[in-house]
């Protein structure tokens, strides 16, 4: 690619411009001094050759490019779109809102976007409600998350002042009945959160306000339940599962149908970018056809022109066939070439639109090299930005599990161990709320970093795979091996001495890790897995981070 830009600029610095135009008025003015009339229709004609030539450099180029730039842009706010579809905090509404808007006031500001098509208008219009509406709906779905959390820890608190009553350390069968059955009830108002289908929750809704009722009817005939308000405290946990808006049901049933809405608006704003796109890709495939047209009509212009003058100016035939000579050369044949090399670029993108001259169909040919190569240019930083991750500059996700399929199939075929590595930054909600989300990010960067550096193989891969949380994958590398970088990383954070007071393991930032490696069973390999991966980061955070746990496989049980 930089070669290609490169040769490209060579090209325009280094050629002078001769207007082709000049030199064919030139040779007419020599050619046909004699017959004026013949000469002035001949020059009229080929005055129109040059605003064709003219109108293609200045008006078709330049439109084409805006539908290149107008393309890459919409492909941004597809990805913009779905951050804000898929926000869960009103931080990331506002990041991704805020790249929303950036991108609209950028398609305004620079011009690319069309003014005088009324339909495209009204479909930039039409986006841009509709992002409104999902914006909204997004505020929505937030609100609920927070209400249902909220309902969440006032379910535990009550069931903790259960716990505390004395009645329950009482060893009668009927406590111990009214124990296990409040616990059942807590449960199951639990399990409403992996509840996925609205006629499930209200299965789930039948069965709690049975088990309330149940616990009330107990509650009642129990005269220690009544001296210690047990009524009271199931009326409570009633209200927080059963109440008709704030009641984690409700709430529950709220967010699924929330949901619903915004990935349905998600799709309908996915499917108008895609619309607009290809109606602007529509309108850049007509202007190509449309630059291709005139070239042919000036071709077959200059061949009328030439049959003209070789059957009325039979004594100038010398000059005329060294005149049409020069036409067939720097004219029709460069056009057809430029024509054909047009063509094949479409087909193929290694072939290189180059036309030899210094006129204006070379300038046309580097115009045109240029743009492709610009939309080249753009597909490409596309490409790497959905590879990598923006605030680190490391793989994202997505890449990290490309790049682990193959380190897969790589240890597979040779037999060799492949380790993964799950890290996450301890404590760092706390980082974030007492340092500010600036300084939060700043904190991952140079955590990437610190990562970054330990890893001096270029096979190693570092990636951020989501929040605090970063996978090294590190392929050929046995458990020994895994379990040094490992503690190379710990070392290394704790030499950097990132500033965190509000850490509940050290005054620095700390990581914990956890390790899984892949297995020979059978003369098979059984791969290492993120989820076990995970486990042993669980592990590793109740053995009080600032450490690393290696995942230990379950042994089968053996039959006695």
């Amino acid at each position: 690619m930089n070669d290609r830009s490169s040769h490209l600029n060579e090209l325009v610095a280094s050629k002078r411009l001769y207007s082709l135009a000049s030199i064919i008025n030139i040779s007419l003015v020599t050619l046909i001094a004699a017959i004026a009339v013949l000469a002035l229709i001949t020059l009229l004609k080929l005055k129109s050759f040059e605003q064709t030539l003219n109108s293609i450099t200045s008006e078709s180029i330049p439109s084409v490019i805006n539908a290149g730039q107008l393309y890459a842009q919409m492909n941004l706010l597809l990805t913009v779109t779905e951050q804000l579809s898929m926000a869960n905090s009103e931080a990331m509404q506002r990041i991704a809102l805020k790249a929303i808007n950036q991108q609209l006031s950028g398609s305004d500001s620079t011009g690319v976007m069309p003014q005088n098509n009324n339909y495209i208008l009204a479909q930039v219009t039409s986006i841009k409600h509709e992002l409104d509406e999902l914006n909204a709906l997004v505020t929505q779905k937030i609100e609920v998350n927070n209400d249902i959390l909220r309902q969440q820890v006032n379910m535990y608190a009550v069931f903790s002042e259960i716990q505390k009553l004395p009645m329950l350390l009482s060893s009668e069968p009927d406590h111990s009945h009214w124990q296990m059955d409040f616990a059942k009830a807590v449960i199951l108002a639990g399990e409403l959160l992996t509840l996925d289908q609205l006629s499930l929750i209200r299965q789930q809704q039948r069965l709690l306000s049975q088990q309330i009722s149940a616990m009330s009817d107990q509650a009642m005939n129990n005269p220690t339940a009544k001296q210690e308000n047990i009524d009271v405290k199931i009326q409570r946990l009633e209200e927080i599962v059963l109440a008709p808006s704030k009641g984690l049901v409700a709430l529950r049933q709220s967010q699924l149908k929330i949901l619903g809405r915004v990935q349905g608006r998600s799709n309908l704003i996915r499917n108008l970018i895609t619309d607009y796109a290809r109606l602007n890709e529509f309108e850049s495939h007509q202007i190509n056809e449309a630059v291709l047209a005139r070239a042919a009509d000036t071709t077959r212009l200059v061949k009328r022109q030439i049959k003209q003058v070789s059957s009325i100016f039979l004594v100038v035939l010398l000059a005329y066939i060294g005149f049409a000579v020069f036409i067939h050369r720097f004219v029709v044949s460069r056009l057809k070439t430029l024509r054909n090399q047009v063509l094949q670029r479409a087909e193929d993108s290694s072939q290189i639109i180059t036309v030899s001259g210094n006129d204006e169909i070379t300038e046309l040919a580097q115009s045109f090299e240029q743009f492709v190569y610009t939309i080249e240019l753009q597909k490409k930083t596309l490409e790497e930005m959905s590879m990598s991750d923006a605030l680190t500059g490391i793989a994202n996700r997505r890449a990290f599990d490309q790049r682990y399929n193959h380190a897969l199939s790589i240890a597979s075929r040779r037999r060799t161990p492949l380790a993964i590595l799950l890290l996450d930054v301890d404590y760092f909600k706390q980082y974030n709320d007492n340092y500010g989300h600036s300084e939060g990010d700043r904190c991952l960067k140079q955590v990437a970093e610190l990562l970054q550096l330990q890893l001096p193989r270029k096979t190693d891969e570092l990636a951020r795979y989501g929040g605090e949380e970063f996978a090294i994958l590190l392929p050929d590398t046995s458990a020994s091996g895994a379990q040094s970088v490992a503690q190379q990383i710990l070392d290394a954070f704790k030499m950097a001495q990132i500033p965190h007071d509000f850490s509940g393991v050290a005054d620095h930032v700390t990581i914990s890790i956890g390790i899984t490696l892949s297995q020979e069973l059978n003369g098979r390999l059984i791969p290492p897995t993120i989820e076990e991966a995970d486990e042993a980061l669980y592990l590793a955070k109740r053995r009080g981070r600032n450490c690393w746990v290696m995942y230990t496989p379950p042994q089968p049980s053996s039959s006695a």
